[in-house]
């Protein structure tokens, strides 16, 4: 089983309108979570006392935490209401494994305290299938 370290992860991206992909600049950590709807199956009498289910559409979502810097193009073009393309590396892009799709900027914010660097925040709703490449 391959392991990574956290400290080595790659997070690109693309608006697909005549761009190619590249690399967000300054990443700070970056997160993936996949879901899928249940749908109840139950029906009187058949089931007991015990609920019934199956599976409904799937869904997902990317993060990623960064230092702010509009000058990295990639970063700047993560705009609020974007549709993008994103691929998620765990280690470098020298390797094989990735996560990649197409979502819409849902979310972004910037953060500052004393001490401490301006951070900024995305959150792409994925459009469709999340194609993971192992």
């Amino acid at each position: 089983m391959a392991t990574y370290k956290g400290q080595d992860g790659v997070f690109q991206a693309i608006d697909p309108v005549g761009g190619s992909l590249g690399t967000v600049s300054n990443l700070k950590s970056w997160n993936i979570s996949q879901t899928v709807d249940s749908i109840e199956t139950s029906t009187m009498g058949a089931t007991g006392d015990a609920k019934t289910f199956t599976t409904g559409q799937s869904s997902w979502t990317a993060t990623c935490e960064l230092l702010y810097d509009l000058s990295n193009a990639v970063q700047a073009d993560l705009v609020l209401g974007e549709t993008v393309d994103i691929k998620i590396w765990p280690n470098t892009v020298s390797n094989s494994e990735s996560w990649a799709g197409s979502g819409i900027v849902t979310d972004t914010g910037q953060s500052g305290a004393l001490g401490d660097m301006v951070g900024s925040s995305i959150t792409v709703q994925g459009n469709g299938v999340l194609t993971t490449v192992a």
